[in-house]
């Protein structure tokens, strides 16, 4: 997929006669930032600003149609756009506005659950046919007329249309080139298999065995607790957070974990669901952080946290493309195994582990040798394919792993 990632905060500045106007800037590019968006012709973009305020909410169209694009060979778009006199007096009432900037053909929005799943479960037939799929995830980030910096943009998924569903989750993301701490590809769609099983479950994706037995998993205990190795800005850990009580009628806890410079990020949007789902002093889904450097995890060396119960599910998303730390995250799992066992006092346990992934280069697959010698054993493997506009299919792979109590744990 490709991503809307704003590279500065917008500005309000004067225009002519006297009227505001809005500049922008910002990028179309992969989730790594390595490759801009090359499409085939012209692409039409939008921007949208919506003002929200105690009677209601009001969205207005700030690009002409037709009149802002994204062509082949961009690596940067700086539009200055006119406001109308409706948003100018949003702007001197001191209400909230976003600004959102996504493709303007509703079939190129990657902006939800469904959408993003029907993508990726899309066969084209042709080369030139896949070029013309994939789709473009939208961005949105607030103007901030205080004079402060704005550090981080917004993407919004929403991950059911139906009214009893668990609608949207939100996640902030920082603002800038940096590839850190932005959503990436594998945890945006991992997260959408998972909300599918509940909205989608004819779908080929909801019905292959890896999802069904992650369904049965999260479904089956009147309590179950969750880690999360290398979380980032959290998409997978709150987007599960979101979905969770749909799949259950049990508790959960989540302990998100990551280094220490992903900590504000994380800790930020566990407090953007936390509104939604703490309706009761006894939520359903209990959502944690703390940090965890997988140096400390594989000598068994774990926060108060992480050591505090027997963890029955791990997942990661992302974190198989820098290979030099593979050694240090199996060997972290094998030593979250071994935690688990001293909490469960020798009674039989089972590990399992979820990882979703999008392979970048071969020496990834280092990965499952490594998992082998441990003593893991792979259950299953999906294979979800990802069209990209202008550019070749990419694939997520999503793998299910365990370990038993019954292997020999001489560590």
């Amino acid at each position: 997929m490709h991503y809307v990632r704003f590279l500065r905060a917008p500005k309000v500045a004067p225009g002519r006669g006297n009227r505001l106007q809005i500049q922008l800037l910002f990028t179309i590019t992969t989730d790594l930032g390595d490759s801009f968006l090359f499409p085939q012709k012209l692409l039409d973009l939008q921007v949208t600003a919506s003002a929200s305020s105690s009677i209601g909410t009001s969205t207005w169209l700030l690009s002409d149609p037709g009149r802002l694009y994204w062509e082949p060979g961009m690596r940067v778009a700086k539009p200055t756009l006119d406001l109308p006199v409706a948003f100018e007096r949003a702007i001197q009432a001191g209400v909230r506005i976003q600004i959102c900037v996504r493709a303007s053909e509703p079939s190129q929005h990657a902006d939800g659950a469904a959408k993003i799943l029907a993508i990726a479960s899309e066969k084209p037939r042709y080369r030139k046919e896949a070029t013309r799929m994939g789709a473009i995830v939208p961005a949105w980030i607030s103007l901030n007329l205080s004079g402060g910096d704005t550090e981080v943009s917004m993407r919004r998924l929403q991950l059911s249309d139906s009214p009893t569903g668990f609608g949207y989750v939100e996640v902030e993301e920082e603002i800038g080139e940096s590839i850190a701490r932005h959503v990436w590809d594998a945890g945006v769609v991992a997260l959408c298999a998972i909300a599918g099983i509940d909205t989608a479950p004819e779908n080929e994706s909801s019905k292959h065995p890896c999802m069904v037995a992650l369904n049965q998993l999260l479904g089956s205990r009147e309590a179950i607790n969750v880690l999360e190795l290398g979380c980032g800005v959290g998409i997978l850990g709150v987007g599960l957070g979101a979905v969770y009580p749909k799949l259950s009628q049990g508790q959960c806890t989540i302990l998100m974990t990551d280094l220490e410079e992903a900590e504000a990020r994380a800790r930020s949007n566990i407090a953007r669901l936390q509104p939604k789902t703490l309706e009761s002093e006894e939520p359903q889904v209990r959502m944690l952080y703390e940090n965890l450097d997988w140096e400390d995890g594989r000598q068994g060396r774990f926060g108060k946290e992480a050591e505090s119960r027997a963890w029955d599910l791990v997942m990661l998303s992302d974190c198989t493309y820098n290979v030099d730390m593979l050694p240090a995250l199996v060997e972290t799992l094998s030593a979250i195994h071994s935690s688990n066992l001293k909490q469960v006092l020798g009674e039989p346990f089972t590990t399992k582990v979820f990882l979703a992934t999008k392979p970048r280069h071969a020496s990834e697959r280092e990965l499952f040798e490594l998992m082998e010698k441990e003593g893991w054993e792979t259950l299953h493997k999906q294979v979800l394919q990802l069209p990209v506009l202008g550019a070749e299919p990419e694939s997520v792979e999503f793998y299910l792993f365990d370990k038993s109590s019954l292997i020999d744990e001489s560590r």
